[in-house]
């Protein structure tokens, strides 16, 4: 959708494509007041920098094959659409306007690697092919924010913690659901 979109925008499949280019697919807070509810998807799906969008479909693949072997698919989903929603929405929150629309997937993408290092962290996946995949998708997107900003953004950081804290539920959910408590 993202090279469509450029293609739609600029003629070209990665040619030059501002953030306000993208009103019509972005997310704003007052968008989903006026329940455009389908920005959730759409703003994660589109991007300004082509290669960059590359990057976290890559990236995407490599943490998102080894957290839906755990979670299965309806929960990955669940949490890259509603981590990187949340961390969209407040990276939004960091610009100012115009520029503070809610576009890319490397939010949805770090709400993942943060369900990778619960996974990791509660014992229940810690293969190296787990930890490799999110220690190289935040540290890409971090270098990436280091290099751009000087700093991680907070979209890239709450993103994390949303995926970490998603995905604690749905375990915990599961469990209560299947009557296993885990008492430690």
């Amino acid at each position: 959708m993202s090279v469509w979109v450029a293609i739609h925008v600029s003629g070209a499949w990665f040619g030059r494509v501002r953030v306000v280019d993208l009103e019509p697919w972005g997310l704003r807070f007052h968008q989903l007041r006026e329940l455009e509810l389908w920005r959730l998807v759409t703003a994660q799906l589109v991007h300004v920098k082509q290669p960059h969008m590359l990057g976290d479909v890559f990236c995407l693949g490599l943490v998102g094959a080894a957290v839906e072997r755990h979670l299965g698919g309806p929960r990955l989903f669940a949490i890259w659409l509603v981590g990187g929603a949340i961390a969209m929405l407040l990276s939004t929150l960091t610009v100012p306007a115009p520029w503070n629309l809610g576009t890319g997937a490397s939010q949805a993408v770090m709400a993942i690697a943060g369900a990778g290092l619960w996974l990791a962290f509660a014992g229940i996946d810690r293969s190296r092919f787990l930890l490799g995949a999110v220690a190289f998708a935040i540290a890409l997107a971090f270098a990436i924010d280091i290099v751009h900003v000087g700093y991680p953004k907070l979209g890239h950081v709450a993103g994390v913690m949303a995926g970490w804290l998603v995905t604690g539920a749905i375990v915990r959910a599961n469990r209560h659901a299947r009557g296993g408590r885990r008492h430690r």
